[in-house]
């Protein structure tokens, strides 16, 4: 899968930000912020440094086309990192919880291209690996195209989760690529696996197309 080779360069990106809780209690209010406003390049895609709800803040795109839920302990990557106006943009962000490794890919456009639904799954197929079909999910302002895979690597579990969304009154999509990894013999990951889905869906159903 082309965007599993990004995973090495963002979690060394989000272990250098480092999580720990610090010795120096005059560093206390610093080391109490999220490692998502720890992160100066991700900081800057924040709606604000208040959580949305719970293990979010918003995210929002520099081409001001959208927001989404944003998990507080992801950083986003500089080096996968692209913007061409208001009709593009895609960024990669990962995260690390204990020894399960969390890596997501969005990609939006706001092209007349994005009117064409099958052409845009292929292309996320291809992007992904992916030979199955999708289901549509209909939402307010917007539809899902959805499809979730697993597989195993060398004795390493990955989850991926995929969708293409599509505005419902504009050429605005996001195409989202959700990928949760694990040694196999960690059984507290590989049970999770419906919760991993649970969280890939609801960033999913979070994304709100900005109207121009």
């Amino acid at each position: 899968m082309k965007s599993l080779m990004k995973v090495g360069i963002i979690f060394s990106l989000f272990m250098n930000v480092g999580c720990g809780i610090s010795k120096n209690p005059d560093e206390r209010i610093v080391q109490e912020r999220t490692a998502a406003e720890k992160d100066h390049f991700t900081k800057g895609y924040l709606f604000s440094s208040k959580e949305t709800e719970d293990g979010y803040h918003l995210f929002k795109s520099k081409t001001g086309g959208y927001t989404m839920l944003f998990p507080v302990d992801a950083i986003i990557s500089k080096e996968f990192n692209e913007q061409r106006e208001t009709s593009y943009e895609t960024i990669v962000y990962g995260a690390e919880r204990k020894e399960t490794k969390i890596m997501a890919d969005a990609t939006y456009e706001n092209k007349p291209e994005t009117q064409d639904v099958e052409a845009n799954l292929d292309l996320l197929s291809n992007t992904s690996g992916y030979t199955g079909e999708y289901e549509e999910l209909k939402e307010e302002g917007k539809r899902i195209y959805y499809a979730s895979e697993e597989s195993e690597i060398e004795g390493t579990m990955s989850y991926n989760y995929f969708g293409f969304i599509k505005s419902a009154d504009s050429n605005q999509a996001l195409e989202f690529i959700y990928n949760v990894s694990c040694k196999k013999a960690d059984n507290a990951c590989q049970s999770a696996e419906a919760e991993h889905e649970k969280t890939a869906l609801k960033i999913m159903k979070s994304v709100t197309f900005n109207r121009g």
